[in-house]
């Protein structure tokens, strides 16, 4: 028992990486692509961790908005059925010197007795190493509520098949016409065999 029970646990066992360690992150495949493969399960074994700790900056006004609204009905509870397009900036850090990521989806207000919003976004990233790769997040963030939490619901490129969470919690803002939220994503993702077309 003792064996089997050590033997499940390696094989969960997940590799932290950092971001500089994607730098060096290679993947090779000699098997053939069939047009139809099954093949069993390998338990995770491949599976490796991921850490962000980035900065959401939202500004909804001016030449520099990163959120605008595409539908805006008529309604009698205030912004019932309201769409938000986002299209945000992930910076490293507050002072906003690098940008990590992009932050693109839809928002829309869709609770008839609070400011609760649904959300369905892609991360896009922008470091070097991460060109391409993409993370998929949904959830719902109530407007006046902190925390806020997200699942990662999939991933590209690097991130193949990620799953995880996204905590946000919101910073102090100097305006109403921004917004700061302080972003840490946690998650797992397996490598894949990609097609070499």
């Amino acid at each position: 028992m003792a064996a089997l029970t050590l033997s499940i646990f390696s094989l969960l066992v997940s590799t932290t990486i950092a971001i500089e360690d994607f730098q060096n992150t290679q993947f090779t495949y000699k098997e053939e692509w069939c047009p139809f493969q099954a093949l069993p399960l390998q338990l995770n074994a491949d599976r490796k961790q991921f850490y962000f700790h980035v900065y959401f900056h939202e500004i909804f006004t001016g030449p520099n908005s990163t959120t605008t609204a595409a539908a805006n009905p008529n309604s009698d509870f205030p912004n019932f059925g309201e769409v938000l397009i986002m299209d945000v900036p992930l910076w490293g850090h507050l002072n906003g010197t690098n940008v990590i990521a992009r932050l693109q989806g839809v928002a829309t207000q869709s609770d008839q007795k609070t400011f609760g919003w649904h959300l369905s976004f892609n991360i896009e990233f922008e470091l070097p190493a991460l060109k391409g790769s993409t993370l998929m997040g949904m959830g719902r963030a109530l407007q006046l509520t902190t925390p806020r939490e997200f699942a990662i619901v999939g991933g590209t490129g690097v991130f193949s098949l990620a799953t995880g969470q996204m905590y946000g919690r919101k910073l102090s803002s100097l305006d109403e016409n921004e917004l700061w939220i302080e972003f840490k994503i946690v998650g797992y993702y397996t490598p894949m065999k990609k097609p070499d077309w």
